[in-house]
């Protein structure tokens, strides 16, 4: 993390006396270092599972948003220890219902928002706002502010300076005056993003708010139940708003890997005879695996013609323009541990029967660094020619993820994605009404 000069320490004031402060504190800067000229993130950091443990006693303070090994170790813990299923996610309400039975009364030391990962830290922001929802429904709100010049590594260099903004209270307080604060300290010349660091389901009027407010969102399908997911997607594509979705980013890797298998002209034939596509995920969370069919079918033009559940998988069928059958499936996996992403796909088998003769057909095998591709290989395919890839684990922090889409700047949908939305919608309104 690139060393910053704190130019005050956070400080607690008034929200009325915000925005008159920090005009104040740039014009009193030397005129060339009047704050950086890049962009706002203002940050939905509820950070509930951190707040449990914490007063639960289970970890130590301070509270600090982030998703660090200590309480990945102790909430995995305590979900096995408690008999929860394994695909239980850390933001599911059985899960923090049971660590509010032993929460303390004392207080803990909150610092949400008062420091940046070094991801983003490198990206310069002008601003910085943290909407820090606490577990105490009746709490007040408090707003704090400071100010931050990260140190050049190029002497003479003038700092990039920027400013923190921390409101913290009950959701209550936050909908009803945090809101308005947001409202005095956008900065209208600059990007505005809004990266939505909790579930979907959660909180709707203030994630309502700025969606209709033409700020950029980031937001994460693997938090939420799939339905409110697909109807923020489908909201999102239908009135051409920007979709920046973590779920999606964290496939990449594994398309990759797929194209990289077609990318010899000599392979480029198999792709079309594929008969059977199988995805396995953790959990029951289909989206990122829905995403992934999606993707595919897109790329190869195929029409989608039904889904069916049965007592294993989610079966969708395809056919090509020549009315050849494709069948695929997600399968969902029971893992040793609970998963830190649900629904995250963790292999992948590709069936391409280009011939009569069994030797002449093509198996592709893709597994995750963490579970093995063996499972993938039944089913009496020992006969073809195996193609078998190793995808890296892109078990990446959300802070990385979120670090490049800002560096990418992109204000509108990937041509990809919305095309796959668009498939992947289709396909779980069917599925969802059956």
């Amino acid at each position: 993390m690139k060393p910053q000069l704190t130019l005050q320490t956070p400080l607690e004031l008034p929200y009325q006396e915000i925005s008159n402060y920090l005009d104040q504190l740039w014009i009193s800067e030397e005129k060339d270092n009047s704050g950086a000229n890049t962009f706002i993130l203002i940050v939905w950091q509820p950070a509930w599972l951190e707040q449990c443990l914490v007063q639960a006693e289970l970890i130590n303070g301070p509270i600090t948003g982030s998703l660090n090994p200590e309480i990945i170790k102790v909430a995995k813990k305590f979900i096995l220890d408690n008999g929860l299923p394994h695909t239980t996610p850390f933001n599911c309400e059985k899960l923090l219902d049971l660590l509010k039975d032993n929460l303390s009364n004392n207080d803990f030391e909150d610092f949400r928002g008062q420091f940046f990962e070094s991801s983003i830290s490198k990206l310069n922001p002008r601003r910085l706002i943290t909407l820090a929802p606490t577990l105490d429904n009746k709490s007040g709100l408090k707003t704090f502010v400071s100010a931050y010049c990260p140190l050049s590594d190029s002497p003479g260099m003038q700092p990039i300076c920027g400013d923190l903004v921390v409101i913290r209270g009950d959701s209550n307080s936050i909908n009803n005056k945090g809101l308005k604060i947001i409202d005095e300290l956008t900065i209208k010349d600059l990007p505005n993003w809004l990266w939505w660091n909790g579930s979907l389901d959660e909180s709707t009027e203030i994630f309502d708010y700025f969606t209709k407010h033409g700020i950029r969102l980031i937001f994460d399908t693997a938090l939420g139940s799939p339905n409110r997911c697909i109807k923020v997607l489908d909201q999102f594509r239908e009135s051409n708003k920007a979709i920046n979705d973590l779920n999606w980013i964290r496939l990449k890797n594994w398309r990759e890997s797929l194209a990289m298998i077609f990318d010899p002209p000599s392979r480029r034939p198999l792709l079309e005879h594929i008969t059977d596509i199988d995805i396995d995920i953790v959990g029951d969370h289909i989206l990122q695996a829905l995403f992934f069919i999606s993707w595919i079918s897109d790329k190869l033009d195929w029409n989608f013609v039904g889904v069916a559940r049965d007592e294993e998988s989610i079966k969708i069928d395809f056919e090509r323009k020549n009315g050849e059958k494709i069948s695929t499936s997600i399968n969902s996996l029971p893992l040793g541990i609970p998963s830190i992403h649900l629904g995250q796909v963790i292999g992948l088998r590709l069936i391409s029967k280009i011939s009569d003769v069994q030797k002449n057909n093509t198996c592709i095998i893709l597994g995750c660094e963490s579970v093995e591709c063996m499972r993938l290989e039944a089913g009496g395919m020992a006969d073809m020619q195996l193609i078998e890839r190793v995808v890296p684990n892109s078990f990446s922090s959300s802070e990385t993820d979120v670090s490049e889409l800002l560096s990418s700047s992109r204000g509108n949908t990937s041509p990809l994605f919305e095309n796959t939305i668009k498939i992947a919608s289709e396909i779980f309104n069917i599925f969802d009404k059956q």
